[in-house]
């Protein structure tokens, strides 16, 4: 029993090394705390005796996205030159996408930038329209990571299909039909997926969760911040995990 205990207190110091040692596993995790903060902040907001606790967790769910915000000051410059290597890759599709969302990130992160000088003091600055703007980079972002992901599951599907008999299909000779048949194989459920291809399965979990976080701050869905914060600390964990399992992170990044 003690020597169990010992080993699972070792796992978990092991995970929690591998988080801290890297930028992008501290930024996945205060990410995970900020939005789950918002979302527990929600749940207990009409609870009148829980009123200071609701203001504490307002106030750390500020300063998680103030220092996250700090964490990324050097990475736009990182991002751009990642875009530049992008540009070689031989698939035109990923070569596409992947270089267009790194343009996308590089300008949402310059616009994270300067959101963080005003947030700080350091000069005065309209918040409101560079949230905006800030929003608007962070969705042309995902939407482009999303088209790769779809990409991605294309290809599998493709894969799978070459490797077993075609759906049977009527009016072959149609070519929107014919397309569809081709990529309709037996599918198999999805947790065998997430298992077969844990990179696919996890950023593509990530970018749909990620997506309507941007479009609620926009005003083109109208989720609430309980809803924002569960999509938020869900993009966020499936983000831990493409960090602590190497297989679970698609490539090329």
């Amino acid at each position: 029993m003690v020597i169990l205990l010992c080993s699972r207190v070792l796992k978990a110091m092991d995970v929690w090394i591998r988080l801290n040692s890297t930028t992008a596993g501290k930024d996945k995790l205060i990410r995970l705390m900020q939005y789950l903060s918002r979302f527990l902040c929600h749940n207990l907001e009409s609870k009148k005796n829980l009123r200071d606790h609701v203001a504490r967790l307002k106030i750390l769910e500020s300063s998680f996205s103030t220092f996250r915000k700090f964490l990324r000051l050097d990475k736009s410059i990182i991002i751009l030159h990642g875009a530049l290597r992008t540009l070689h890759l031989p698939d035109r599709i990923l070569r596409v996408t992947l270089t267009l969302s790194r343009i996308y990130q590089t300008f949402f992160l310059l616009v994270d930038h300067i959101i963080w000088i005003g947030r700080i003091g350091l000069y005065d600055i309209d918040k409101e329209k560079w949230s905006k703007y800030s929003n608007k980079f962070w969705l042309g972002y995902i939407i482009l990571n999303l088209f790769r992901d779809i990409y991605e599951i294309l290809r599998i599907i493709q894969r799978q299909v070459r490797c077993q008999n075609p759906v049977p299909c009527l009016y072959k000779n149609v070519p929107f039909i014919r397309t569809v048949c081709d990529y309709v194989p037996v599918t198999k459920p999805v947790f065998q997926f997430a298992e077969e291809h844990k990179d696919v399965f996890w950023d593509s979990l990530k970018n749909i969760c990620d997506i309507w976080i941007p479009l609620t701050s926009l005003g083109h869905t109208k989720l609430s911040p309980g809803m924002v914060g569960l999509l938020g600390s869900v993009s966020s964990f499936a983000g831990l995990v493409a960090v602590l399992d190497p297989l679970a992170k698609l490539a090329p990044t």
